[in-house]
């Protein structure tokens, strides 16, 4: 039946001025509990400001994050020629209200506990340099060093790092000065060789904070969410 509702739109678009359809997608959610069955939630915004695929997140240890995945890591792999493609990227955003907390970049797992696997994370760390975008050079933004296969693979090599101090919460800061907000550290978390589609998209991230008190970790659970946006 759909396909036939898609064939009417495009014969009707010689005579009519656009036609609308449905489009369904599904991409990745994430909070504070687990959630184990894939849920349809209509149409629904998506990208960095959204509150349901990139809420912020407050642990009660100070530190606020948030994460953006892109829908393709939902669907199975397809042979691209590009090794990167075949990794996961997720992009984080972390920073806390209290001072002298760092994260444990070691010893961070991806556990896609569906399927029983486990893969360490590496972090990718997007400093600051002139941004490229038209009309905005000289402002120093997130981003890679350069465009090129060893600055995708130019994982921090440290053991800790020092989370920025900020005196607002995270969740004030407006989408387009994220990369900019000098009190967040951007960058990506890099996952080999997976992807979300199916059972595989239900997984948790365990995040590792080190302060004068010790180590205490935090669970973030992710799973699926399917959604629908209109094509014209």
């Amino acid at each position: 039946m759909r396909n036939v509702f898609l064939t009417m739109c495009f014969l009707m678009g010689y005579w009519l001025q656009g036609c609308a359809y449905y489009v369904y997608d599904t991409h990745t959610a994430y909070g504070l509990n687990r959630v184990d069955a894939e849920e349809y939630l209509g149409p629904i915004d998506t990208g960095y400001d959204s509150p349901i695929t990139s809420p912020v997140l407050s642990f009660d240890n100070g530190v606020q994050v948030k994460f953006m995945i892109p829908g393709v890591y939902n669907y199975p792999r397809k042979k691209t020629g590009i090794d990167y493609l075949d990794d996961i990227n997720i992009e984080i955003f972390i920073t806390s209200r209290k001072e002298g907390i760092s994260l444990d970049v070691q010893n961070m797992v991806l556990d896609q506990y569906r399927t029983g696997r486990k893969t360490p994370l590496r972090f990718l760390e997007k400093k600051r340099y002139p941004s490229l975008e038209k009309g905005k050079e000289g402002v120093l933004v997130c981003r890679y060093s350069e465009l090129s296969e060893e600055a995708f693979s130019d994982f921090y090599q440290g053991e800790r790092i020092e989370l920025p101090y900020r005196e607002t919460d995270l969740s004030l800061v407006k989408v387009g000065m994220l990369r900019v907000d000098p009190d967040i550290l951007c960058g990506e978390l890099v996952a080999m060789n997976i992807n979300f589609f199916g059972d595989d998209g239900y997984f948790t991230i365990n995040l590792p904070f080190i302060d004068d008190s010790g180590r205490k970790e935090y669970t973030v659970y992710f799973y699926p969410v399917g959604i629908r946006y209109t094509m014209k």
